[in-house]
């Protein structure tokens, strides 16, 4: 008669604890990596840019009389000039230039009115999301065609400047 051997149920290999945080770190790495590679990549293309971005503040305001505007600071300074039928100074940047957009929405909330607004330029797939009061996001794309292009806020149709790319 055969003996039966008992077998020992099998237990799985533990893997040493360095492993695991060698294999987090690699993670963390990898993700890093990735967020920085996808950072460079202005919204008007599918591939990085680098440049060291212009940097221009856009933020909202309230004219004299009453009506919303854009008003802006760049990195280069200049003055803000308003051109015919637009409310908000004319933006100029160089062509081929990487523009960096750090749009801030300061205009206070009202009981009568909600304070939101955003920016757009439709040409160089620039569209921020609506911003509330104290709100703030930044967008990069690169000025690659010449021309002049309107900047709006979808919800106040008044608020309009001018971008020229020269």
């Amino acid at each position: 008669m055969a003996k039966k051997l008992k077998s020992k149920p099998q237990s799985k290999p533990k893997l040493p604890i360095m492993k695991l945080i060698g294999i987090g770190i690699i993670l963390i790495i990898a993700a890093g990596v990735y967020y920085v590679y996808q950072s460079l990549i202005p919204v008007n293309l599918d591939y990085p840019v680098f440049l060291a971005p212009e940097n221009v503040l856009i933020k909202t305001g309230q004219a004299s009389d009453g009506h919303y505007v854009f008003s802006h600071q760049s990195s280069r300074g200049g003055k803000q000039i308003v051109q015919n039928g637009m409310s908000s100074p004319t933006l100029t940047i160089s062509k081929g230039s990487l523009v960096s957009l750090h749009i801030i929405n300061e205009i206070k909330n009202t009981p009568q009115e909600k304070s939101e607004h955003n920016f757009n330029i439709d040409e160089f797939n620039v569209h921020s999301k609506d911003l509330g009061y104290f709100d703030s996001q930044s967008i990069t794309f690169l000025a690659d065609k010449s021309g002049q292009y309107t900047y709006h806020c979808t919800i106040h149709p008044e608020m309009k400047g001018l971008l020229i790319i020269q």
